[in-house]
């Protein structure tokens, strides 16, 4: 873009410098500032626009505008092949300009009433302007785009010995008066965009719309003043000439325009949107935005099937409607929700392009926003379960401590108060009472130790988790496999966990599936720990959930392993024995 900035301004310098060199001195300043503006402008508005894609078909345009009436300043030669190439090149001003103001911001004319118009316009342009060259042995005079009178150089392009004197009667007053009628028509065209676009694109394109009205009007003044040969015509000409770069100015100021309102809109919908999860405040932010009372925000609930904001199905607008769509896809191309809007703002791709992005990260954060309260209330479910087996296995312990070893060790109280007695009343007695307190203090640290061992199994501090297993599977009424090669020593809570949920798991399967061959345990490391523990039993119809009656074990291992951070499945059906797998990260 700065390159082509720089060459616009080495053309527009060049210009200007040949025109005020050609000039009479009093009119130098004058015409080369026309000449400047009228080259430069174009160019410049035109390289800020092919900075982006949405824009850049008008850039090429108005490029394409500014080189070419570069050659309006050989109008001022005194030979006649560049002075006709000069006055020649004035003509093209007017299809790029008419199609600018057609096509603005867009680039893009689409079929129909514009489109014939533009046409009509071309014809003109090359049948009655361009065409008549090869015809006139003078051009018009009192033109902006040369300071000569009767002086000028004589037309390069005639073909014939002499004008026909239908030129100058017929072709040349209905040519203007065509222009006239045309360009009135481009007018009533924008009028008719006008009223029906959006308040925002209004915005856009006024700019645009002020200086193409006060050009053409200044067209028709000019050609008014040439036709009653007044005084007037130089001057109105020349107004008419810069009103000409005013348009290209325009159209930059009006791309500028667009860049910010675009930036502007986006920043006031993102704090709009900031902190909106539920989809009917979404669709209330974005038609408080886009100014589209009619906005709608459907999301896809199925394959071919779309809810509205408030959940109840919804079906897409037709293509030839008075509304247009405007999908949003995630990063995999897939349909997530569509934006139904005024038709008006289809043509604001890059509008939608930025107000689609951030429909999409709100409901990305709207779909993770749910996932993770899903995810904590099952979090704290599991917590209460996990507080309520620590309350109940405490409740336990302090029911074997008092039923058992308290009991027992009462009863040893009282027999050693006896044994004290015999031993004042008859000794021999006495000491044969001593003598047999002995198996019973053995039987009591016998049943102290297993209930140790309940709470953290000695086993498994001694040998960790491979071992404590293989020792639970020598005491399995089933055959048991234990494969736990390359199983490091882990944390404390990690081996509890996992060895607690594994011995569940196998306590299942000789529970219910005595008709097993065989229960297979599995230990793998890697990233993670991973457990098998798989039978070949009767299987059963896991509760969805875990929940089941009868099935509480199998939410207390699902909370053992996702306490600690893993994962657990249980995979089961009749007639197909049972599988339970988790993994726990190290």
């Amino acid at each position: 873009m700065i390159r082509l900035a720089l060459a616009g301004a080495v053309l527009a310098t060049a210009a200007a410098v040949y025109v005020a060199r050609s000039v009479p001195r009093d009119e130098a300043v004058l015409r080369g500032l026309v000449a400047a503006l009228v080259t430069g402008l174009p160019i410049v508005s035109g390289a800020y626009a092919l900075r982006a894609r949405h824009t850049a078909r008008c850039g090429l345009i108005l490029l394409a505008t500014g080189f070419a009436w570069s050659l309006t300043a050989l109008a001022e030669s005194p030979h006649s092949l560049p002075y006709s190439l000069g006055r020649v090149a004035a003509w093209l001003v007017f299809p790029s300009v008419l199609y600018l103001m057609l096509a603005f911001p867009d680039g893009r004319i689409g079929p129909g009433p514009d489109r014939m118009l533009l046409w009509a316009l071309n014809f003109l342009l090359w049948a009655l302007f361009v065409g008549s060259a090869l015809f006139v042995e003078r051009y018009p005079t009192a033109t902006p785009w040369a300071t000569c009178d009767r002086d000028c150089p004589a037309n390069a392009f005639l073909v014939l010995e002499r004008e026909p004197a239908v030129m100058d009667a017929v072709v040349q007053p209905l040519r203007e008066l065509l222009t006239l009628v045309l360009l009135a028509a481009v007018l009533l065209a924008m009028a008719r965009r006008w009223r029906t676009a959006t308040r925002l694109r209004r915005r856009m394109t006024r700019p645009v719309s002020v200086a193409t009205a006060t050009s053409t009007l200044l067209l028709a003044a000019f050609f008014v003043a040439r036709w009653a040969s007044a005084g007037a015509a130089e001057t109105v000409g020349l107004l008419w000439a810069l009103s000409l770069a005013g348009i290209a100015a325009a159209f930059g100021i009006g791309l500028l325009r667009r860049r910010l309102l675009v930036s502007d809109i986006v920043g006031t919908l993102a704090g709009r949107l900031g902190g909106k999860t539920d989809l009917t405040g979404i669709r209330s932010a974005l038609s408080a935005t886009l100014d589209d009372p009619s906005l709608e925000l459907l999301v896809r609930a199925g394959p071919s099937r779309w809810c509205d904001a408030g959940g109840h199905p919804a079906r897409l607008p037709a293509a030839d409607g008075g509304s247009a769509v405007t999908l949003v896809r995630d990063d995999a191309g897939t349909d997530v929700a569509a934006i139904v809007h005024d038709a008006g703002l289809a043509a604001d791709e890059e509008l939608l392009a930025a107000v689609s992005a951030l429909v999409l990260a709100c409901l990305q954060h709207q779909h993770v926003t749910t996932q993770l309260s899903g995810a904590t209330s099952q979090l704290e479910q599991s917590r209460r379960r996990i507080a309520g087996a620590a309350d109940h296995e405490r409740a336990r312990i302090e029911r074997d401590l008092h039923d058992g070893a308290q009991q027992r060790l009462l009863a040893l109280r009282i027999r050693l108060s006896l044994a004290e007695e015999l031993l004042v009343s008859d000794p021999a007695a006495g000491a044969e009472a001593v003598h047999a307190l002995g198996a019973e203090v053995d039987r009591t640290l016998s049943e102290l130790r297993e209930l140790a061992q309940g709470v953290y199994p000695a086993i498994l501090k001694e040998r960790g988790l491979g071992g404590a297993l293989q020792s639970l599977a020598r005491e399995s009424p089933l055959p048991v496999q234990v494969q736990a090669a390359g199983v490091r020593r882990h944390p404390p809570e990690l081996e509890i966990a996992v060895y607690f949920t594994c011995a569940e798991a196998l306590h299942n399967a000789v529970t219910h599936a005595r008709s097993a061959s065989g229960v297979w345990v599995a230990l793998r490391e890697g990233r993670e720990l991973t457990f098998e523990v798989r039978d070949d039993g009767a299987g059963f119809t896991p509760p969805v959930g875990d929940a089941g009656p009868g099935h509480r074990g199998l939410r207390n291992m699902r909370d053992r392993v996702e306490a600690i951070g893993g994962r657990l499945s249980i995979v089961s059906a009749p007639g197909h024995g049972t599988r339970v797998t988790g993994a726990v990260p190290l």
